[in-house]
């Protein structure tokens, strides 16, 4: 027979392993060159304390670095609660009619990726860059997705084969600089500011994509997503909302707007 200690201590797990099955696993990506180092769990608590104070339910939250990894887990409907940076996942995610987009970051609504080459580069537009070497952040980026929208939509064929990537935004630069490339693509304001600064020109903009979502499982009620939403549109109203926005280094969320993400989806064939 077991011991009395041992049944209590059977009963402790059992009592854990159950409040640990019912969390509601909050998935976050915050892409690559918008990341301060920090731990997530840590500058994320003051936003999952208003959320389970609101929702009455525990939340856990999980940082998914890998895009690929991400996108499965939304596949496959492991989430409950995401904000994400790759807006192109996160529209994919929606139109599955796996989740439903709640908010967008207030100041990333208009994320335009910007072309850039050196002062005295013959290319004058984006359409002068066929049959031309450009450098861009990861293919999987939101910055490189909608780049190639943009030349798909001038008629480019395979744009991609032109591409040299890198993981990072400020790489760019350095690729055409030392003339690797012809051109390069970013999204990133400090590295336009900087390359404009040293002579260089900007020959080009994409369409802006709202990016930075927050969306929810369509197995939380209507209800629930309703508080989600009404707690993330009024954070900057409070001081316990200021506080969890300082954390995750935002200003606030504006609504998701249907019309804006279902034209995007279409333009970058998602």
């Amino acid at each position: 027979m077991l011991s009395l200690r041992a049944l209590i201590f059977a009963s402790l797990t059992l009592a854990a392993q159950a409040s640990s099955a019912q969390e509601w696993v909050f998935a976050v990506n915050e892409g690559v060159t918008y990341q301060d180092g920090s731990p997530i769990a840590e500058r994320y608590k003051p936003l999952v304390d208003l959320l389970e104070k609101e929702l009455k339910h525990p939340v856990k939250v999980q940082a998914v670095d890998r895009y690929s990894n991400f996108e499965a887990g939304l596949d496959a409907e492991r989430y409950d609660l995401v904000f994400i940076h790759p807006a192109h996942i996160g529209l994919r995610a929606v139109k599955s009619g796996k989740y439903v987009g709640l908010a967008s970051a207030k100041d990333y609504t208009d994320y335009r990726a910007r072309v850039f080459v050196k002062k005295d580069s013959a290319v004058k537009t984006i359409a002068d860059l066929r049959d031309k070497k450009i450098g861009v952040p990861s293919l999987e980026s939101i910055t490189t997705v909608m780049f190639t929208a943009n030349l798909t939509e001038l008629g480019f064929r395979d744009p991609a084969s032109r591409f040299s990537a890198t993981r990072f935004q400020d790489a760019v630069p350095f690729m055409v600089e030392n003339g690797f490339v012809e051109a390069g693509v970013t999204a990133s304001g400090t590295v336009i500011k900087d390359w404009v600064a040293k002579g260089g020109r900007v020959v080009g903009e994409t369409k802006p994509v709202p990016i930075k979502q927050f969306l929810v499982s369509r197995k939380l009620s209507t209800e629930q997503r309703d508080k989600v939403q009404n707690l993330l549109l009024k954070l900057s109203e409070t001081e316990a909302g200021k506080t969890a926005l300082k954390g995750i280094n935002m200003k606030g969320f504006v609504p998701w707007d249907n019309a804006v993400m279902t034209e995007a989806t279409k333009r970058l064939s998602l």
